[in-house]
């Protein structure tokens, strides 16, 4: 029978296409500037060389500064205080985001205001294609359009060109006047904006029909709110994005993606206001803490800073302690049967010092031994820990679930 296997020839050109292929797979995407991102994996954002938070898988991003070869891409954070810096996340850590059409919306728009017109055109294209949204997508695409080529016309010398051009203007001008309207103050500001550098070559061109010293302050407010926002829903922290939507939308009602965060967060706000309820219930009845303890965890994980949650988990602070970090003793090495108390103590100071900084501790008994390894393990890279001290810590966390499971079922 005839061999099927290939040729020397033919398995090296296959090798090479293998090798071109994982190399093309290894390489690290390039990010546009001015794109959404997110993360694929827990990560520490850092500025200026060092951790400044923690951020969480899918938490989402804005490019600032991507360049081909570089391992870090720089994307918008704003500080407590209300700074926007620029911090720095690992390339191979982040994807595109799932496109959505009112944030091509704003880039097109933004990127009109900028001059950066074959991005415009790209992004309201692809806005235009979206049921909801296409219709206001469709108009300012054709008016940008427009608006485009008669400034070209118009700079050739044709005096019909010229004409155009100002009529073209004209139905910008009016457009971003109907845009406040409707409540889309960025939309207005940024088209207006970009409309000057057109308005600017033209005799008679008409000048604008906002007040742009009422509307800047309002549409920054809005911009500073989506950031800050999804900041905050990275991290679990509800109510501060709660807040920060708030007043997003009373500076800019119109706001799509304010509104679409605030349905987003939607059902975790009611999940963590039940698990109060819950916890607030079940601590009133004998032996009811563990209950209450499980509830409040679990309405953290949705809402890291709900208030009567907090409040709660503040109100029960010892009962939370002995079951999430109990300090190392003789009961708890005997229960263990742990050989050396001075290791358990120092992986009770890491855990309760270095698993603090991003995040609360969890009840023991909310994983197996496997989960905490995979947990550990997972976090070790984020939080800069060496193998002995992760080896420290799971140690630790072997003995106290044994004391606390032990105690319970005595």
């Amino acid at each position: 029978m005839p061999s099927h296997s290939p040729s020397p020839a033919r398995r090296g050109c296959w090798s090479l296409t293998v090798l071109a292929a994982s190399a093309l797979k290894l390489a690290a995407a390039v990010f546009p500037d001015g794109e959404n991102v997110r993360l694929t994996r827990g990560e520490m954002v850092v500025f200026q060389g060092k951790d400044l938070a923690g951020a969480a898988k899918g938490q989402e991003f804005t490019v600032l500064k991507h360049g081909t070869g570089e391992g870090v891409v720089h994307v918008v954070w704003y500080r407590d205080d209300g700074s926007r810096i620029a911090v720095a996340l690992p390339a191979t850590a982040l994807e595109l985001s799932p496109p959505d059409a009112w944030s091509d919306l704003l880039r097109g728009v933004g990127a009109f205001r900028e001059r950066r017109y074959e991005e415009s055109r790209r992004m309201l294209a692809r806005a235009a294609r979206d049921p909801k949204h296409g219709a206001i997508a469709s108009v300012l695409a054709t008016r940008i359009t427009g608006a485009l080529n008669a400034a070209s016309a118009s700079g050739a010398g044709q005096a019909a060109g010229r004409q155009a051009g100002v009529t073209t203007v004209q139905a910008l001008r009016d457009t971003a006047l109907q845009l406040t309207k409707l409540g889309h103050l960025s939309l207005a500001l940024w088209l207006d904006q970009g409309t000057d550098a057109l308005a600017t070559a033209l005799a008679g061109a008409p000048a604008t029909k906002l007040d742009r010293p009422a509307l800047e302050p309002r549409v920054a407010q809005a911009e500073q709110a989506r950031y800050r926002a999804r900041q905050a829903i990275g991290l679990h922290r509800l109510t501060a994005a709660s807040q920060a939507i708030q007043a997003g939308l009373e500076a800019e009602p119109g706001r799509i993606d304010l509104v679409a965060l605030r349905e987003r967060m939607a059902r975790d706000l009611a999940y963590a206001e039940e698990s109060y309820e819950a916890a607030d219930r079940m601590r009133r009845f004998e032996k009811g803490a563990i209950h209450a303890l499980s509830a409040i965890e679990r309405g953290l994980k949705a809402c890291a800073d709900h208030p009567r949650l907090r409040a709660l988990k503040k109100e029960m602070q010892s009962a939370f302690e002995e079951r999430t970090s109990p300090p190392v003793t003789s009961a708890l090495v005997a229960a263990a049967r742990a050989g050396n108390q001075t290791s358990l103590a120092e992986g009770h100071r890491l855990y309760t010092a270095r698993c603090t900084e991003c995040h609360d501790l969890e009840l023991l008994e909310s994983r197996h031994l496997e989960g905490w390894e995979r947990t550990v393990g997972g976090m070790a890279r984020r939080a800069g820990l060496s193998s002995a001290e992760q080896a420290r810590i799971l140690e630790y966390l072997a003995a106290a679930r044994t004391f606390v499971l032990a105690r319970d079922d005595p």
